[in-house]
């Protein structure tokens, strides 16, 4: 009796009499991680690309998923986004899918007539925002806004910001944990303005996060907010005849990148752990924004003109 009124309650849940819905099913999936051989760090990075997806999925039932939507949906993302994570995004999607067709919810997964391979990963050329456009942007004082100006002061990816909770926050180490990440377990370090940044939040009783909306959720399509925002503040800029040119949310980060390496806060290698990068070859792309001494520095630790003193005094010893 048990057995036939757990069976029913699913039938019920999963539609076996309304069409199951990808909220329903994305819930379904996440229980059935361990089974389907997804680790968490993995399902936690697809978890990342579900959420920047609910404008186009949540509304849908799982047969209204073809590959119109999807096409649809590649088309709005590249706009905002690297073809990596278009691909991240398309694999998160397929993954969903897949446990629907393993449910019987679905008879195909029409993510597979996507070819994720044309979405190469492609190194862009870094392009710096100005000071001037980023004091104009951070003027439009707000809690999304501060997300990005603790991403400039501590290199973290907009997702880690996001996502970052109160008891992360480690101000006598002064340090962050991120436990999440593409690379694993990393600490990222606190400067005093970056405390600032954090102490400034009100927070919410009941929402573990640092910067949250509503009713204490975190802030979800970050890129989509972001490009709004910038574009809101481009428009004020060019009625008013200032100068203005637009950035990214990830722009920051490359920005904290090359200001670690100028002030010499340590060497390209020190940059790399904070930055969360598996190797140091995506990291020396910095190198390519600096002087031949800054350069120097961040390879050698010491600066050039510090070592030829130390040869010079050593010469003059002997």
């Amino acid at each position: 009796m048990k057995a036939l009124k757990e069976r029913v309650e699913e039938t019920a849940y999963f539609g076996g009499v309304d069409p199951v819905t990808w909220k329903k099913a994305v819930v379904s999936w996440a229980k059935a991680w361990t089974s389907l051989g997804i680790k968490g760090a993995t399902g936690n990075r697809y978890l990342t690309s579900i959420a920047q997806l609910r404008p186009w999925l949540d509304p849908k039932s799982v047969h209204e998923i073809d590959a119109g939507l999807l096409k649809s949906i590649v088309a709005a993302r590249r706009k905002l986004v690297s073809n990596a994570t278009v691909r991240r995004d398309l694999t998160a999607i397929s993954s969903v899918l897949g446990h629907c067709c393993d449910e019987g919810w679905i008879e195909e997964n029409p993510a597979h007539m996507m070819d994720r391979s044309r979405f190469k990963e492609k190194l862009v050329k870094i392009i710096l925002p100005r000071p001037d456009s980023i004091a104009r942007a951070f003027a439009e004082r707000s809690r999304f806004m501060d997300m990005a100006e603790l991403s400039l002061e501590t290199g973290m990816r907009q997702e880690e910001v996001a996502s970052l909770e109160h008891d992360r926050v480690d101000r006598k180490r002064m340090s962050i944990s991120l436990e999440h990440t593409k690379s694993g377990v990393r600490e990222v370090p606190l400067t005093a303005r970056a405390v600032t940044i954090i102490d400034r939040q009100p927070q919410f009783l009941r929402s573990p996060y640092v910067f949250w909306r509503g009713d204490g959720e975190r802030f979800q399509n970050v890129d989509a907010q972001f490009y709004a925002t910038i574009k809101r503040v481009a428009q004020k800029a060019s009625r008013s005849g200032a100068s203005f040119r637009r950035f990214r949310f990830h722009d920051l980060r490359h920005l904290f990148a090359v200001l670690y390496l100028r002030n010499r806060r340590g060497t390209i290698y020190d940059l790399q752990m904070v930055l969360g990068h598996s190797s140091v070859t995506t990291t020396e792309r910095y190198l390519d924004h600096l002087t031949p001494e800054e350069k120097h520095w961040a390879t050698h630790g010491v600066s050039q003109n510090a070592a030829q003193d130390e040869r010079f005094e050593e010469g003059k010893a002997g």
